[in-house]
C-alpha cells in the first residue's frame, strides 16, 4: 500500500519506543527516485537476508517513471513492504528522514535502490551488536561497482578497520581517523536507531555527505563494529547521487565547509582532524574528477595547490589514457597524502591471503 506524506516531515524529538515498535527488531529504509526497474532487485535482496527485515520501507521521493506501480505490485509480493509516497521531488536526505520517522525497528539500515546488500550482511552485524552491546552501529566491506565498466568491481573501504570481527570504541575510532577514513560504508550500516533520533537525524543541508557525518559522529561517541566481510554492491553511476554531487565543485566546497563546521563545534571529533578531512575531501573529488570520461581538468586545475601542480596536470590531461589518469592521481597523493600506504598495503595482503584461502 502507500501513504502521502507532508511536503516537509517532521523529526521525532524523542529516542522513546512506542509500545507497538517494541516487536519489529530490524528496519530497512530504501530512498528511491525514478529506480522502478532496478529497486525490486534490491527489496528482494533485502528480504532474502536471514535474519530478514522485519520490515522494509521505500520511501518513493516523487519518482516520474512506473515507479509507484511496480512498487505497488512488490508490496503483494512482499508483506514487511511498506511505501512511503511523496508528493514532490524533496531530494535523497528528506527521503531518508521520511523513513527514519516511520521506520519502528530496534535497528535500521539504510538502502539504495540501486544497490543489492549480500546474503548474511544482516546476520553479520546484528550479531556483531548482540555481542557488543555498547556498540552504536556495525558494519561490513563492500564492493564498488562501476555500471559504466561492470568488470570493475573494487572492494571498499580501501583500508579495513580490523581484519576480524571487532568494537572498536571511541578512542580507537579517533585513531582509525588518522591513517583512513571512509572505512565505515553506510549502505552495510545497521544502526540502533534511538541514537540516529538522538542525534538530529540527517541533516539535509550536508546532502550527500549527511549519512557519512552522522555516522561517523556515531562511531566517535559510542563506538562501532566491523566485520570484514563483503555485505553490498554498491553501484557507482555518473548520473548517481554522489556523483553528481561531486561533479559540481562550488557545491562541494560548501558540503565539504559545513561539515568541517559541523566537527569543529563537537567535541566528539579530534581537534585535528578537520584540516586532514579538508585534504582527503580533496583528494576524493579529484579521484572522481581523474576516473571521469573524459577526465576533467577543469576541475583538477581547480584542486591543483603550488606552482607546480597546473604544470603536472596539464602534462596528465593532455596525455589522457591510463597512463595520464596515473600521472595525476600519483600527483594529488604526493599533494593531499589522503591515507596511510603501509595500512593500504596491509589491507591489500590481508584481502589476497583471504581469498586464496577460500
Amino acid at each position: 500500500m502507500s501513504a502521502t506524506n507532508s511536503p516537509q516531515a517532521e523529526m521525532p524529538t524523542s529516542a522513546v519506543e512506542n509500545p507497538s515498535r517494541a516487536s519489529v527488531r530490524l528496519s530497512v529504509v530504501i530512498p528511491n527516485y525514478n529506480h522502478g526497474s532496478l529497486v525490486g532487485d534490491a527489496i528482494r535482496a533485502f528480504a532474502q537476508q536471514e535474519p530478514a527485515p522485519d520490515e522494509i520501507i521505500v520511501v518513493d521521493d516523487g519518482s516520474t517513471d512506473d515507479s509507484l506501480a511496480r512498487l505497488a505490485a512488490l508490496a503483494s509480493e512482499f508483506p514487511t513492504l511498506r511505501v512511503l509516497a511523496q508528493e514532490k521531488n524533496q531530494g535523497t536526505v528528506a527521503a531518508l528522514n521520511r523513513g527514519l520517522q516511520a521506520a519502528r525497528g530496534l535497528f535500521i539500515n539504510f538502502g539504495a535502490a540501486d544497490d543489492l546488500t549480500h546474503p548474511g550482511l544482516f546476520k553479520a552485524t546484528l550479531s556483531a551488536l548482540e555481542r557488543h552491546p555498547e556498540a552504536v552501529l556495525a558494519c561490513t566491506e563492500g564492493l564498488a561497482v562501476d555500471v559504466t565498466r561492470p568488470d570493475s568491481a573494487q572492494p571498499r573501504p580501501p583500508i579495513v578497520p580490523a581484519y576480524e570481527e571487532a568494537y572498536l570504541g571511541p578512542g580507537e575510532v579517533a585513531g582509525l581517523l588518522r591513517y583512513a577514513d571512509n572505512w565505515l560504508l553506510a549502505g552495510t550500516a545497521v544502526v540502533r536507531r534511538a541514537a540516529i533520533i538522538d542525534a538530529g537525524g540527517f541533516d539535509p543541508l550536508l546532502r550527500s555527505f549527511a549519512d557519512g557525518l552522522l555516522f561517523k559522529q556515531l562511531a566517535l561517541r559510542h563506538g562501532f563494529c566491523f566485520v570484514p566481510t563483503v555485505g553490498m554492491t554498491w553501484k557507482i553511476s555518473p548520473s548517481g547521487y554522489s556523483r553528481s554531487e561531486a561533479a559540481d565543485l562550488s557545491r562541494s566546497y560548501e558540503v565539504m565547509n559545513l561539515a568541517i563546521a559541523r566537527m569543529q563545534a563537537d567535541p566528539a571529533f579530534p581537534t585535528w582532524y578537520p584540516q586532514l578531512f579538508e585534504r582527503r575531501w580533496r583528494f576524493g573529488l579529484a579521484r572522481i574528477a581523474i576516473s571521469s570520461q573524459p577526465m576533467r581538468k577543469a576541475t583538477l586545475l581547480q584542486l591543483a595547490r603550488g606552482p607546480l601542480g597546473p604544470i603536472a596536470l596539464n602534462f596528465a590531461a593532455a596525455l589522457d589514457g591510463a597512463v595520464g589518469r596515473l600521472i595525476a592521481l600519483a600527483w594529488f597523493v604526493l599533494q593531499e597524502r589522503p591515507m596511510s600506504l603501509w595500512a593500504l598495503a596491509r589491507t591489500a595482503w590481508f584481502r589476497r591471503t583471504r581469498s586464496a584461502q577460500r
